[in-house]
């Protein structure tokens, strides 16, 4: 009997069950996968038995310990937030970006600053595609096209693909701004690297973003053209408690949707995803709950480290102490993401 290919081994895994971020790690490694209207797509067979569809796809396997050890170079903290040297409240100095950004804007100010001074040449972002309106991966090579991807998209939007854009692009520092499933994608290219392409050089910053489930981009599209009678929506945005909304700013206002209305909507991956933080990232960045205009940033590794003391230093950044009760708050948070994880996975394989 033939063994199983990688991609059958991907698709009857991950893809078949629903169990795809849409991270976008494969579709622009394989020939045989593609993304279409934000599902990933298997176009053909393939008779490799390894590959790095399967190798770099966060939800076939993780290996938590030695990605730490690449990493950190200590084991993994188990202990809700993952590994990190500090936690700290954050705002752009800029009052433009702050105008723009979803919260403190935090992350397209470090982004901009880490391209200006030439710690990287380019930036894999995510933007709304302005033809059909889905969010997708880019590949930013300057300030302004930093800053028009400023906001969340809460979609997933297989903007990895991107990454292989700027690599094949001739990019040798990259950056990238990833969600947790697509920070632990780049994490596993780095320490597997199945084609000797020098990835972890290539990797060169990664800001962590914060999630507990991204909508399928395909079903969001059609909610939201339905809510909306089609008008566009300029942005999204998640209230802190006990608000319990989704709105969506359009040109005729504000308009809330109650968050139960988009249960049915949201990637399966994500209820299997234990990590809100983006525990493997250089630095992760969410909101500050309870303090609008600012973000929570959590300093993971020595990249990240001295990527904040340059933005502190250079008025890019403010910074004030992180309250040790909304710590708390947060650490109990993600502990409770990784354990309805558990149940999930308990839930699928009885």
């Amino acid at each position: 009997m033939a063994a199983e290919s990688v991609l059958d081994r991907l698709y009857h895994r991950v893809i078949e069950p629903g169990l795809c971020a849409a991270c976008g790690a494969c579709v622009g490694r394989c020939p045989y996968l593609m993304k279409f209207k934000g599902k990933t797509v298997k176009l053909d067979s393939c008779t490799r038995e390894h590959g790095r569809c399967y190798a770099y796809c966060p939800m076939a396997s993780f290996d938590t310990e030695a990605v730490s050890s690449e990493v950190f170079r200590v084991p993994y903290d188990g202990g809700g937030l993952g590994n990190f040297l500090e936690v700290v409240a954050s705002r752009s100095a800029s009052p433009e970006i702050v105008s723009s950004a979803q919260g403190g804007g935090t992350v397209t100010s470090l982004m901009i600053m880490a391209l200006e001074e030439g710690l990287i040449d380019a930036a894999v972002m995510t933007r709304q595609d302005d033809e059909d309106d889905l969010p997708k991966g880019v590949v930013a090579r300057t300030r302004e096209e930093i800053a028009a991807c400023a906001g969340s998209k809460f979609a997933g939007s297989h903007s990895l693909d991107a990454f292989k854009e700027a690599f094949d692009g001739g990019f040798n520092r990259i950056g990238i701004v990833a969600l947790p499933c697509q920070v632990r994608s780049l994490r596993k290219m780095a320490l597997y690297d199945i084609k000797q392409e020098n990835l972890k050089e290539h990797i060169s910053l990664i800001i962590g973003l914060f999630c507990n489930w991204s909508l399928s981009a395909r079903e969001l599209s059609t909610f939201l053209a339905e809510r909306t009678a089609g008008r566009a929506v300029k942005k999204f945005d998640i209230p802190p408690p006990p608000a319990n909304v989704f709105t969506l700013e359009t040109d005729q206002g504000i308009q809330s949707i109650p968050l139960e209305d988009l249960r049915p909507i949201i990637q399966d991956a994500c209820k299997h995803c234990t990590d809100m933080t983006s525990e493997f990232a250089d630095v992760s960045v969410g909101m500050y709950e309870g303090r609008a205009g600012w973000n929570t940033l959590i300093v993971r590794t020595q990249t990240g480290n001295s990527l904040v003391e340059m933005a502190l230093e250079k008025g890019v950044l403010r910074s004030e102490p992180f309250p040790e009760s909304n710590l708390e708050h947060l650490r109990r948070a993600a502990k409770n993401k990784k354990e309805r994880a558990v149940d999930s996975a308990a839930g699928a394989n009885p």
